[in-house]
């Protein structure tokens, strides 16, 4: 991914490519006036897991309501992130560890320290900005 990121709808592009490459079922919700305020860009299904992304470029911030909305996603035992142009690399690669471990975890009931650690700091990364 060498695409110079200048402005949101570039790292929307890239949030896309990096679904699609991990193949999450994703969606993303209109923005419009009838909807719930403060819904995130992205929603996305895979292994059981429901993941939602508000994407952010430069000096960008969630709302409130997009903070509100997101902590809500984190309690109830889904993932809820934050992308920017500064933090896709952690985006990466809690995708690809989260679908390498997840089937591992399925056939072998367990799950690498290794993995497991780079999980935890990509998460702890994307919820940072929440």
């Amino acid at each position: 991914m060498s695409k110079v990121i200048r402005n949101e709808k570039d790292v929307k592009a890239r949030v896309k490519k990096l679904l699609d490459a991990h193949n999450w079922f994703w969606w993303m919700p209109p923005a419009n006036g009838f909807g719930k305020v403060g819904v995130s860009d992205f929603h996305a299904l895979k292994n059981g897991v429901f993941l939602s992304i508000e994407t952010k470029f430069g000096s960008n911030k969630p709302t409130a309501h997009q903070k509100a909305f997101l902590e809500s996603i984190n309690a109830e035992t889904g993932m809820g992130f934050v992308v920017n142009e500064q933090n896709l690399e952690h985006l990466e690669a809690f995708l690809t560890d989260f679908g390498g471990q997840t089937d591992l975890v399925a056939k072998e009931g367990k799950m690498s320290n290794e993995a497991g650690a780079r999980l935890v700091d990509a998460i702890r990364a994307l919820q940072a900005l929440i």
